[in-house]
């Protein structure tokens, strides 16, 4: 048996009678682990599961006949009681895209401009991607990511070839912004979940990828009035995107009861190389950090966006 999760094929093999597999096509799997299909071809990415009351990784081999091999044990995944085996599989997905030269971009929200371009919102935890999403979606524009973005380089310049579809966000932007955006569930303290998957346009989209044209380091919030950018070059533009590009597959994203510390091989070194590289040559003038009021800096972006 086996999944498709961003771009990765992925077998399970061992003890699975029970759904465990199943599990990782759920709202709360699909919240992290990008675009989840079914799985075919040859894997990059084969997991032995023994069933078990607690989670661990107890055999890792890398780059074995071109592929890496776990061997692990675990209950079934669920929100709230048993979420390891999905961070496990998300950062042994990260690591085996970036091999292919695609990279997981963590904290990150995909949005498409009325131009027919992108722009990649990064940020840490509660500074604004949701609500930049919940502000797309009510403009009738595209949303390709909620949370982790898939990105490869194309020509000198980034593309957004997959990503998250499920968008969990606080109802109050709702009344603060005045935006009404039809949801499919709620999560046990009441935010809002609103499933992408059967999308028909973001789908279209992403199969041929979409140009990113500016990326924006979010740190917005509701009580903020105004709004102010300040453009990131050079250096800065690598040392950012090095964190927010390698996060996930070096194990900064934590779950229980330790991430795994993966090693980085010269496949991995230089395609990471590649795109660092490409972000800081073809962005420097296209990358900001942006402070301030969530409707505000998302009307100022778009403004931006439409400049050549």
């Amino acid at each position: 048996m086996g999944m498709r999760i961003g771009g990765v094929n992925v077998r399970f093999t061992g003890e699975l009678d029970d759904g465990f597999e199943d599990a990782f096509g759920g709202l709360f799997a699909r919240r992290y682990l990008p675009d989840v299909r079914p799985g075919e071809g040859d894997p990059q990415v084969v997991i032995e599961r023994f069933k078990g009351s607690e989670f661990r990784v107890f055999s890792a081999a890398y780059d074995y006949l071109g592929r890496d091999e776990y061997k692990i044990e675990s209950g079934v995944p669920s929100a709230y009681g048993n979420e390891a085996p999905v961070f496990f599989i998300l950062q042994a997905a990260a690591r085996a895209a970036a091999k292919s030269g695609r990279m997981f971009v963590t904290d990150s929200v995909g949005v498409v401009a009325p131009g027919g371009k992108a722009i990649l919102f990064v940020g840490y935890p509660h500074t604004g991607k949701s609500t930049m999403s919940v502000l797309a979606l009510s403009q009738g524009l595209p949303v390709l990511s909620t949370e982790n973005t898939v990105v490869e380089v194309r020509d000198g310049k980034l593309y957004i070839v997959g990503g998250t579809d499920v968008l969990v966000y606080d109802p109050r932007v709702e009344g603060i912004y005045d935006v009404d955006v039809p949801y499919d569930e709620q999560t046990r303290s009441g935010y809002r979940i609103k499933d992408l998957r059967n999308d028909l346009e973001r789908k279209r989209l992403l199969e041929k990828g979409v140009e990113i044209d500016m990326m924006v380091v979010l740190h917005a919030a509701f009580n903020c009035m105004e709004a102010s950018f300040s453009r990131i070059k050079g250096r800065k533009v690598r040392k950012t995107l090095w964190y927010f590009s390698t996060a996930l597959m070096k194990g900064l994203d934590y779950y229980e009861p330790a991430p795994l510390h993966v090693p980085m091989n010269e496949e991995i070194s230089n395609n990471l190389r590649e795109f660092l590289e490409t972000a800081s040559e073809n962005y420097s003038n296209r990358m900001y950090e942006a402070f301030g009021n969530h409707r505000t800096v998302f009307e100022r972006v778009l403004e931006m966006e439409s400049l050549p």
